[in-house]
């Protein structure tokens, strides 16, 4: 009689093992897959708010910029309208000093008178 020798080697694996395997598989590479679509989307989201905050900077400082230039130029015609001022009441000084010193009473003439 001859004996039945089991061959050693892979054991085939039922269809519901196979099938249990895949399904296995497939999960694990979707998980994979969604956590590096959410890894992504972090990395995405990052970038965004880095723009927008480098966006916001950016307009605050020509903001800044735009403001600051504003008021100089409101400082300057303040300082040019004082400066007329000074001036023109400076002008009216020296007119009054010249008024008063051709309104002057002439002394002389009028001690001659007296006497």
């Amino acid at each position: 009689m001859k004996r039945k020798v089991a061959k050693v080697g892979k054991l085939r694996l039922s269809p519901n093992e196979e099938t249990m395997l895949l399904k296995e598989e497939y999960e694990r590479r979707r998980k994979l897959r969604l956590q590096q679509v959410r890894e992504q989307q972090k990395y995405i989201a990052l970038q965004i708010r880095q723009k927008v905050k480098q966006r916001r900077e950016e307009q605050l400082h020509q903001l800044e910029e735009a403001l600051r230039a504003e008021w100089q130029k409101a400082q300057d015609q303040k300082m040019r309208a004082l400066e007329k001022l000074y001036l023109s009441s400076l002008r009216a000084i020296g007119e009054g000093h010249r008024q008063a010193k051709e309104n002057e009473p002439d002394l002389e003439a009028l001690a001659k008178q007296a006497e």
